[in-house]
């Protein structure tokens, strides 16, 4: 199993950290796994909406599906799937910080196959470029860059 909370203050408000990360189109351009996503039906960005996903971890090309669970105006957004033989569950909250946002990412996986054997290994490459993606999610958001 791995669980694990991470965070990063974001100088912008909330609305506009909310507005990037819940749109599932931006994933790819800030969390390094993710090489594509495209929605598994037309409709609107709501709890209960699906997408296609594309990436690669621990040098494997995974495919995957990741629905909405969560969706709170200018507060959470949450999301599970599968992501080639891993089930994960993400949810990111967003709090006011002064002039910016504090924004808090929870994150569980159930690791099965290969990956269940490379457990405590993955619980750290996972942990360690969740990291490294809120650290392009704040230059992104700050620099817009």
């Amino acid at each position: 199993m791995i669980d694990f909370e991470i965070g990063v203050l974001v100088d912008r408000p909330i609305q506009d950290v909310f507005a990037f990360i819940s749109n599932p189109m931006n994933l790819p351009r800030w969390q390094n796994m993710l090489v594509e996503i495209k929605p598994a039906a037309p409709g609107p960005v709501e709890v209960g909406a699906k997408y296609l996903t594309k990436g690669e971890m621990l040098g494997r090309k995974l495919e995957g599906q990741v629905e909405i669970t969560d969706y709170e105006l200018n507060s959470k957004f949450g999301y599970q799937g599968s992501v080639g033989p891993m089930q994960v569950h993400g949810l990111i909250s967003l709090k006011p910080a002064g002039t910016g946002s504090r924004l808090t990412l929870k994150a569980h996986g159930e690791p099965a196959g290969l990956f269940k054997m490379a457990e405590g290994l993955l619980l750290s490459q996972v942990k360690g470029q969740m990291e490294a993606n809120l650290d392009r999610l704040k230059s992104i958001l700050e620099t817009g860059s």
